[in-house]
């Protein structure tokens, strides 16, 4: 069996679907009540930034091998992501917010299957 192709070539810009994400979680994290919900939130825009700046820094979005040494990044971010995806309801009960923050990670987790 072949490398698997980065997700990263097939998307030409996948920092501005972990960005949507992040600002999506920005406003979802005023709008959660302190707790663990506020804290997964919180965690998890950490750890996109991170990525954010690895994407930004490494130049992935052309390198597959690098993009490999962060998938269990990325795949640890989008356990998350899913987490947050099926608790949005206990997490806002604004609905405009809500659906801004499913349709974000929806997005990235289509972009961004579970990686090797």
């Amino acid at each position: 069996m072949g490398t698997p192709t980065s997700p990263v070539l097939q998307n030409p810009d996948p920092a501005a679907s972990y960005q949507a994400v992040y600002d999506a979680l920005g406003i979802a994290y005023w709008d959660a009540p302190a707790g663990p919900n506020k804290d997964l939130i919180a965690q998890s825009q950490k750890a996109i930034a991170d990525i954010l700046t690895q994407l930004d820094a490494q130049g992935l979005t052309s390198n597959t091998a690098l993009f490999l040494q962060l998938a269990p990044k990325i795949n640890a971010v989008n356990a998350s992501l899913k987490t947050i995806q099926d608790q949005i309801a206990n997490i806002t009960k604004d609905a405009g917010t809500a659906a801004t923050v499913i349709s974000a990670i929806s997005k990235v987790l289509s972009l961004f299957p579970p990686l090797v």
